[in-house]
């Protein structure tokens, strides 16, 4: 990172004293170095000049030679103009070395930034507690967890939220599902949720002291299905409110217990838990949600129409103007969110991040304009959405659910697989991007395994400094340090890389460098013997095994998969 800012100074002040540029304009055009994909093309590249030519009005090889006349830098050792008007430079052996070792005098704080001050709330998973985490569900967990370590990363201060949808018809549903397990009657099952989680909650809560008595509907039921719920979760609300509240209560506890465990046994732990029950109701003047519209109609963006309360969400780039109170005076879902957004906005965070499944697609504009309509100037709301996955093994797809209700869920594909696997294949993808995740691939001890591949560099490494590690003291021959040009510049670039890929929201883009890093390291175990007799050469070749699995411990960590030392 010293060697990249250093450079990009040189270059903002040469370009500054050619042409008179303002600092914020560097920013605004991306006129920096980036790293070199090919030795060829030097160890660092800019296309200031391309980028520069319609506003200077000159060819980007005049502008490059302007520049390059004024660039002075002690890192560059050699600086040429190529193709269009690309600079290209060579970084000095001695500048490369420095950089590797101060990589491992400072190991994990090398590639970190310090705090800045900033505060970051990540949003992920928040399923309805109405039944365990599903395969997809995990994606986003995993999605979460990264984007908020890379986030951490780079200074900022991080809190992982769940959303827990504790309120509203789908909780009712899953109340009644339990009750009528429970009571073992002949009711009509059809709409409820089954599965043998239900059946274990039922259990569970015959066991307790909440069930006092055994209960039958006396109602004469519809054969609508939605019908039919409603009467009887009406029945019980009104002629057994006390069971009703304490099935509620005990369903909602339970399923929570158990989505915490479930991604606990993924090594996912998040910060903080948010009920949906705690905006309130919209006729109490101190909720959320009558704070919420109260300030929303104080900007002039609400309308009365029909007897409901709209908001003016077409000013913000939405399709449709959206309902916030219905015109029986109950909150819409939309409100609530919105609330929840409002308490969110209120805890003082300058980023919020909310991660979902891609059948939120819709939901993006609706939050993205009421949060705007809420939010201080510092804030800013950002909404990322994660594509399916479906299961694979032997070539064959593997169905995930049946007419039962029973389905494969995240925790049976842990315990087939193990949660650092799940977490490198997840990631591995664009969360835009489906995944067919290969179960057999998956087991495999093989290079075609990406996660035994990575890991396997990894355990080279500890295998190897477990013997003897670099003395930082001693002499070291450069020539074998600097001939390893894609391994080292892999790793000394490793802190800029990481800093992209944190405010490109690209995890994925993690996980194929590591896999490259370890392709690299591979190649260089394989050809260069380490602890050999010369000792000048060993201590050098122990550097860069140890600069390596530097990186790669902190790759791994950060996206929360365990670096392995022994395999």
């Amino acid at each position: 990172m010293k060697i990249f800012n250093l450079l990009n100074t040189s270059l903002f002040e040469s370009i500054d004293a050619a042409f008179s540029f303002e600092r914020g304009e560097f920013d605004e055009l991306d006129l920096g170095f980036f790293p070199s994909s090919v030795q060829e093309h030097g160890d660092y590249s800019s296309s200031a000049p391309l980028k520069l030519s319609k506003r200077l009005k000159s060819s980007p090889r005049e502008i490059a030679e302007e520049i390059v006349k004024r660039i002075k830098s002690k890192l560059i050792k050699s600086i040429s103009i190529d193709g269009p008007g690309f600079i290209n430079i060579y970084v000095t052996d001695d500048a490369k070395v420095d950089e590797i070792k101060n990589a491992v005098q400072k190991e994990d704080d090398w590639a970190f930034k310090k705090r800045r001050g900033s505060k970051a709330l990540v949003e992920f998973v928040s399923s309805n507690p109405t039944g365990p985490l599903h395969v997809g569900h995990g994606r986003g967990a995993v999605l979460g967890v990264a984007i908020s370590n890379l986030l951490e990363s780079q200074g900022f201060d991080v809190d992982k939220e769940y959303y827990v949808n504790d309120a509203g018809r789908q909780i009712s549903i899953l109340a009644l599902s339990v009750l009528l397990e429970t009571f073992k009657n002949n009711l009509d099952k059809e709409g409820l949720y089954r599965g043998d989680y239900i059946k274990g909650l039922a259990k569970k809560f015959q066991k307790t002291n909440l069930l006092k008595k055994t209960l039958k509907p006396d109602v004469s039921l519809s054969s609508d299905t939605d019908k039919r719920l409603d009467q009887l979760i009406e029945f019980f609300q009104l002629e057994e409110p006390e069971v009703w509240k304490n099935i509620q209560d005990f369903s909602v506890k339970e399923m929570v217990r158990i989505i915490k465990s479930d991604l606990l046994e993924m090594g996912i732990n998040h910060d903080k838990w948010f009920y949906e029950s705690s905006v309130g109701k919209f006729d109490d003047a101190n909720s959320l949600l009558f704070q919420s519209v109260n300030e929303i109609k104080g900007k002039n963006l609400t309308y009365d129409l029909d007897g409901a309360i709209w908001f003016k969400s077409t000013s913000f780039g939405d399709d449709k103007d959206r309902v916030l109170v219905r015109e029986n005076g109950q909150p819409t879902y939309y409100l609530t969110d919105i609330g929840y957004h409002k308490n969110k906005i209120d805890r003082g965070y300058q980023h919020y991040i909310n991660i979902f499944g891609a059948d939120h697609h819709g939901y993006v504009k609706r939050i993205t304009s009421a949060f705007n309509t809420l939010k201080n100037e510092d804030q800013s709301l950002e909404v990322i959405l994660y594509q399916l996955v479906s299961l694979f093994e032997s070539g064959k797809k593997r169905q995930m659910s049946t007419r039962k209700g029973d389905y494969y869920s995240l925790d049976q594909l842990r315990n087939e697989i193990g949660p650092d696997v799940i977490k490198f294949f997840f990631l591995e993808k664009k969360s835009d991007h489906t995944i067919d995740f290969d179960i057999t691939k998956a087991k495999e001890e093989s290079k075609t395994n990406p996660y035994f591949y990575t890991q396997y560099a990894h355990v080279r490494c500890c295998s190897i400094l477990d013997k003897k590690v670099p003395d930082l003291t001693r002499e070291f021959d450069i020539k074998e340090i600097t001939k390893n040009f894609d391994l080292l510049n892999k790793i000394i670039n490793y802190p800029k890389l990481l800093e992209n890929f944190t405010f490109e929201r690209s995890p994925h883009s993690l996980v194929h460098f590591l896999k490259e890093l370890a392709a690299n390291f591979h190649s260089f175990y394989e050809t260069n013997p380490v602890l050999v007799k010369d000792l000048k050469v060993a201590n050098s070749r122990l550097l860069i095994t140890k600069a390596t699995q530097v990186v790669l411990k902190n790759g791994l960590e950060i996206l929360s998969v365990k670096p392995l030392s022994k395999m």
